[in-house]
């Protein structure tokens, strides 16, 4: 007997369809299993993309330094002293440390209402970095072009603006390249407008951004800066940045070397490490949670097949007698819990993929503005391959132990019981 032919799936029809009820609450739980494994993939995947893009700008093999009171006294000085980072330490950092390759020093700057254009003004933060910042994210040039190492050499009052700058202070489709605007007080020409790329995590859109050595002597900012961000050469780890680093800085400051509070550092590789631990527990969570509500269906059917088999002994036992083979049963009874399983599963899948549609849709084009972790949704092709194979798998799983009980049934045994 051919297990798929046309009198074979009708007699399996009839053999779900004889007790409609039990069927589908039997078939509710591999339903109700294949939707949560879809639904929690759709939503470990919304977080993962979240991830991505809010880190997506930043270069992971960076390290940045900011300064912080002492915490052992050292050379005559007390503990509790406050230090300052100051231009020096970028020439020393470029001299004695091999593994760095991009050196960012900033300042930051914000007061209320310190952009102005003409009668527009707004509120922004004004930072002041080097040529190399540009070289260590990822933004989109939208005009003219961003700061070279000779604006800061020739200490030029220029300036690069976010897009949104651009937008609340310059009329709609004017070019505010070439143009003079004040920052804090100080005309500054506009060299560039730029832009976070790909939405990325990098926040420039309402930023004007300096050479660090002009705003250091127009705002009379003397040598020092707030904060320092070095990049690692290839074949050099950002541990290895945050050491040398970190032991240069002590050294220039006469800070102690085992002082551990007075430079602080913050490793980009190690936090995605951190990120990315977080992202696999989370994920095998979700795995464990929906697989486990699927396998409870299964398990399920597995049970309403061996009760079935009992209460069709005597079918079996002729079916024995009249020459039916063990493939035969054993194909049978796999083929009615596949049919079953598929069945449930199936509606599950569907409404599950509309779910995560649902939920990419009404996601899509939303913004990270709010502050928030991004949520961006998505079930892909691939997630959805291997969750049909789960339900191909978990369909032939579930009559396997009934099948085997069916073959020991033996035909006069059968019919003698009934």
């Amino acid at each position: 007997m051919r297990i798929w032919d046309r009198d074979s799936m009708q007699e399996i029809w009839v053999t779900i369809s004889r007790n409609k009820v039990r069927s589908i609450l039997t078939g509710f739980g591999v339903f109700w299993g294949l939707l949560m494994l879809i639904v929690l993939m759709t939503i470990g995947s919304g977080f993962r993309n979240g991830i991505n893009q809010l880190v997506s700008g930043i270069s992971i093999n960076t390290c940045e330094f900011w300064t912080y009171k002492t915490s052992e006294p050292y050379k005559g000085y007390k503990s509790g002293r406050w230090w300052r980072m100051d231009n020096r330490d970028i020439e020393l950092i470029r001299r004695k440390a091999p593994s760095v390759e991009y050196i960012v020093p900033m300042i930051y700057m914000r007061t209320d209402r310190n952009i102005v254009n003409g009668t527009k003004s707004m509120t922004a933060q004004t930072i002041g970095t080097t040529a190399d910042y540009f070289r260590t994210v990822r933004l989109n040039t939208m005009a003219g072009r961003v700061l070279r190492e000779t604006d800061d050499n020739s200490r030029r009052k220029v300036c690069v603006i976010g897009f949104e700058v651009r937008d609340m202070i310059f009329e709609p489709g004017e070019d505010p390249v070439g143009q003079y605007i004040k920052v804090n007080g100080i005309y500054f020409q506009v060299v560039g407008v730029v832009g976070r790329y790909s939405d990325s995590g990098m926040n420039v859109d309402n930023r004007v951004i300096l050479p660090i050595y002009t705003m250091q002597e127009v705002f009379g900012r003397g040598n020092t800066f707030g904060s320092l961000t070095c990049t690692s050469k290839p074949g050099y780890s950002p541990g290895q940045v945050e050491k040398e680093v970190t032991a240069i800085l002590k050294e220039a400051h006469d800070i102690s070397p085992t002082d551990e509070m007075a430079v602080r550092t913050w490793n980009v590789e190690e936090e995605f490490k951190k990120i990315n631990n977080v992202y696999l527990g989370v994920s095998i969570l979700m795995w464990i949670v929906g697989l486990g509500a699927l396998f409870s269906g299964v398990i399920g059917i597995s049970n309403i097949m061996l009760v079935s088999i009992r209460e069709r002994m005597r079918e079996i036992g002729v079916r024995r007698a009249l020459g039916a083979t063990p493939g035969n049963i054993m194909g049978q009874i796999i083929s009615e819990s596949f049919v079953l399983t598929g069945l449930a599963g199936l509606a599950g899948f569907v409404l599950g993929t509309g779910i995560a549609a649902a939920m990419e849709f009404a996601m899509d084009g939303s913004s990270n503005d709010g502050g928030g972790l991004p949520f961006m949704p998505d079930f892909s092709l691939g997630q959805a391959l291997g969750c049909l194979a789960i339900l191909i798998a978990s369909g032939i799983f579930a009559g396997i132990l009934p099948a085997y009980r069916a073959l020991k049934i033996k035909a006069i045994d059968a019919i003698r019981d009934e």
